[in-house]
């Protein structure tokens, strides 16, 4: 996102480290807690890749550029549509519930391939440039938006990565905290920094996730209701 290779490599160095603790105290405490507690570290990925494609952009190397690029836009686009709601599901007890949050892990995955593959089958469509010192991921031209506008698109993303934390903070209230962080990072995102929402957005969250330490240091994981059903 923001300034520079050295900002996106930095906040690696601190998301890799509180991704693993948190997947150490999700083992000792309550290991469907173990892909929740996955998120720094998956972001602490993303954000080397776009620290990647700084370089790239410093460089002015368009071999590295592209597919740095495509890899931090399945992450962004893909992989979180499906990883958070997944992670809910795997959390929660409710057999009900647990089917609507599986269902929209999956909906998620099958929207964002929808989202995501045109711009991987055509990269030519996809223009990465630097936008008020931050990284702009330009893929008006793909084909995907011929269906749904931007703005649908965000608050449809929106949707189904924050409902599902929200939905289970009834049994960990400490989600409460991380769901509405989320919703409002991606509305500051798209209000003061529109033109470069995917990068700007994610990094938002990416910090935000370093409160996911604080979450599983201070919140008992192990409060799993009885009723299943």
């Amino acid at each position: 996102m923001c300034v520079s290779a050295e900002a996106s490599f930095g906040l690696a160095g601190v998301l890799i480290p509180a991704g693993a603790y948190c997947l150490k105290t999700a083992w000792e405490r309550d290991r469907s807690a173990l892909p929740l507690a996955a998120v720094p570290l998956f972001f602490g990925i993303q954000q080397c890749s776009e620290g990647l494609v700084w370089v790239a952009i410093g460089h002015e190397n368009s071999e590295w550029l592209k597919p740095a690029a495509l890899f931090y836009l399945f992450l962004a686009l893909v992989f979180w549509l499906f990883w958070i709601p997944f992670s809910a599901a795997i959390l929660e007890s409710k057999r009900k519930v647990k089917f609507l949050l599986g269902l929209d892990a999956v909906l998620g995955l099958a929207g964002g391939l929808a989202f995501y593959l045109p711009i991987l089958l055509y990269p030519e469509v996809l223009v990465v440039s630097v936008e008020h010192h931050s990284i702009r991921y330009d893929f008006t031209r793909s084909a995907a938006l011929k269906f749904i506008s931007e703005l649908e698109w965000h608050v449809a993303y929106l949707v189904v990565v924050s409902a599902p934390l929200l939905l289970v903070a009834r049994q960990r209230r400490g989600l409460i905290v991380l769901g509405t962080v989320l919703v409002a990072s991606s509305a500051i995102s798209h209000l003061y920094f529109w033109y470069a929402y995917t990068s700007v957005w994610c990094f938002f969250s990416a910090v935000m996730s370093v409160v996911f330490a604080f979450v599983f240091h201070k919140f008992p994981l192990a409060t799993r209701a009885a009723n299943t059903h």
